[in-house]
């Protein structure tokens, strides 16, 4: 069933849930429709609309500190029901078996192991539409350092439009838009959640009750809520350890240089993504990550004045001369040039956080800071891939890669790192909460029936996109809860 908060009175009576699951993306769809496929009633609670307003996408404003991040605590969320599935760009792949491996001196690594999760591989192709021979069609890669990153192609799935009707016609799942979370009450032993205060745009508040709660905001909107509903616990739900909001993750994004071909037999499918293999990364003690080898790449420019940049580009381009000249000043690539570029793994760095500002949105609740770092562990992983990388390029005879000042030196700064709006680990899952906000079942510490979904638990980032593994996860928890 569906139900607009905004078109109910104040003296609704909600049902009584066995499970009310807040957001309404990939990861709390997901939880919702397993539930509800084992009999279990639900309460699926989307702050926004069914479609992008500005007004709802307004409240994901924040501070951005630290490593330019430029807008993307807006502009890589979307706050309306179907979350970032609406404009996910549909890459999958999944994570080794180091990845579930501690790399961190500081920090452990998963409190699960990679079988864990992969129980629900096959479930999770189908939910992303993906067929059923998908990641088996990888073309090898003959080098020893390296492997073939594993991937394949979702449509995208938009959850927005593949589950809406179903929500709508299910029996044991009611969803309810314009249900903007506002507080988390517990009851007096602080050891359990008694109720949701949840708030319509007009203001008006309701009370949300069920057996068991699961956050599903988001990364930062997760740690956001934990953090700002302290008026119980003065340093938030969960947060004990000091641990909520921390470890905040991006996969970093290095532009790697250029390359020149040397033996076509290695390009003949094209671009090529390799992954460090386990052997590599343990040996040399850094993270995992992707680089991507495109032998005849098409330039973009961005920003406003992207148009003259990209006809100043295409000039400088088209003459030889000109482009020796101009590189000499700055590297970038024409079009044919072997372009490289990366999805590089951030390890978990507890100074890299989710704090709340002074400045409160229209529902007063304060809005975040987001302090993004980058430590040494990840300047070591950045340089030691390229570096790597074009070692054994070179080995192989598969080409020659021409590699910035910044890769080869490091007292030469990065100058521009970017990121792919894969936001990770806030509410990281540990076993013991000094390292961690959620155990193995993703359930906040010291909370009997507070649960946490997406990849915000993500104890490590992994060197892949995250979506396949957040419904692995979504599936994993679905039947958890089912349990209870």
């Amino acid at each position: 069933m569906l139900f607009d908060l905004d078109l109910l009175s104040k003296n609704t009576k909600f049902k009584q849930y066995d499970v009310c699951i807040c957001g309404a993306g990939p990861a709390g769809i997901t939880v919702a429709r397993t539930l509800a496929a084992n009999g279990k009633r639900v309460a699926l609670l989307e702050g926004g609309s069914l479609t992008y307003t500005e007004d709802s996408q307004r409240l994901y404003e924040g501070k951005s500190v630290g490593v330019n991040y430029w807008d993307a605590l807006k502009t890589c969320r979307l706050r309306f029901f179907g979350g970032t599935s609406n404009h996910w760009t549909g890459l999958c792949s999944f994570f080794d078996e180091s990845d579930f491996e501690n790399r961190s001196q500081a920090l452990p690594g998963w409190p699960i192991s990679r079988s864990d999760v992969h129980k629900y591989f096959d479930r999770a192709k189908e939910i992303l539409d993906l067929p059923k021979n998908a990641f088996q069609d990888t073309v090898a890669w003959s080098g020893s350092d390296f492997k073939t990153f594993s991937n394949a192609q979702s449509p995208p799935t938009r959850f927005n439009g593949k589950y809406l009707e179903e929500l709508k016609k299910s029996e044991n799942i009611d969803l309810y838009i314009n249900a903007n979370l506002t507080n988390v009450h517990l009851d007096a032993g602080h050891t359990i959640v008694d109720y949701l205060e949840v708030t319509n745009n007009k203001n008006i508040v309701f009370s949300v009750t069920a057996k068991q709660f699961t956050l599903a905001l988001g990364t930062v909107e997760n740690a956001r809520m934990l953090l700002a509903c302290n008026k119980q616990i003065k340093a938030g739900i969960g947060n004990q350890g000091d641990m909520v909001g921390r470890c905040f993750m991006e996969h970093l994004n290095i532009t790697y240089g250029r390359f020149v071909v040397d033996n076509a037999t290695y390009w003949k499918n094209g671009r090529v993504l390799l992954q460090p293999s386990p052997a590599i990364i343990k040996k040399l003690k850094i993270g995992n990550g992707v680089i991507a080898f495109d032998s005849n790449a098409k330039t973009k420019s961005y920003g406003r004045l992207r148009a003259l940049k990209q006809y100043l580009r295409n000039l400088v381009c088209s003459s030889d001369t000109a482009t020796e000249l101009a590189r000499k000043i700055q590297d970038f690539p024409c079009d044919g040039d072997g372009f490289i570029t990366s999805m590089i793994e951030q390890s978990p760095n507890p100074d890299s956080r989710i704090t709340l500002d002074k400045v409160t949105d229209r529902f007063g609740i304060p809005k975040v800071i987001l302090t993004w770092n980058i430590n040494k562990l990840d300047m070591h992983t950045i340089r030691t891939i390229g570096l790597t990388a074009a070692k054994e390029m070179a080995k192989l005879g598969a080409a020659r890669v021409l590699l910035p000042d910044y890769i080869l030196d490091e007292n030469v700064s990065i100058k521009e790192v970017g990121s792919h709006c894969h936001q990770m680990g806030t509410t990281r899952m540990s076993s013991d909460p000094k390292y961690g906000v959620v155990d193995g079942n993703s359930k906040v510490h010291g909370i009997s029936n507070l649960f946490m979904a997406g990849s915000s638990v993500f104890s490590t980032g992994g060197g892949c996109n995250p979506t396949f593994t957040v419904t692995m996860l979504s599936l994993r928890l679905g039947e958890h809860l089912s349990s209870l």
